[in-house]
């Protein structure tokens, strides 16, 4: 399929060339306390035309009222935070029925975490050394309405 980029004043879109209409973009919003994973996550998300990168926090509770504020299609959250944990920060959002989807990811593994993930409200867990080879297509089956748990 064609596409060309075309500027918007607070988000970016995409003309599909075959169709003639614009593509939205899915609007993610990044939280991670670590300075170089966020950076890696950054660079992993640029790899993708069809996702925009719209705001980063660095506790849960920056990432509830960045989502309060921003409203991205996807947040991606770590889970092990200062302030507030990323369990506690996605069922604030989920009590405050956003429409915001919640990927978690965490070095932590195993179906207890991906179980506790689903009961606290998130569309998905991917694992941190998984993450270079499955979040963007998380990302993308989460927008979609899929949900996406890697154990």
């Amino acid at each position: 399929m064609g596409t060309i980029s075309a500027g918007a004043s607070s988000s970016r879109f995409y003309l599909d060339l075959q169709k003639g209409c614009p593509i939205s973009m899915i609007r993610v919003a990044l939280v991670e306390d670590h300075r170089e994973m966020l950076l890696a996550l950054r660079l992993l998300l640029k790899l993708s035309m069809d996702i925009e990168l719209v705001g980063e926090a660095s506790n849960g509770q920056e990432a509830v009222d960045c989502v309060k504020r921003l409203q991205p299609d996807v947040l991606v959250m770590d889970i092990r935070m200062p302030v507030l944990d990323g369990f506690a920060a996605t069922q604030q959002l989920a009590d405050l029925s956003l429409p915001t989807r919640v990927i978690l990811i965490s070095t932590e593994i195993g179906e207890y975490i991906a179980r506790r993930a689903a009961a606290v409200g998130a569309k998905g867990f991917v694992p941190k050394d998984n993450v270079g080879t499955l979040l963007l297509s998380a990302i993308e089956a989460v927008y979609a309405g899929e949900t996406v748990f890697v154990e």
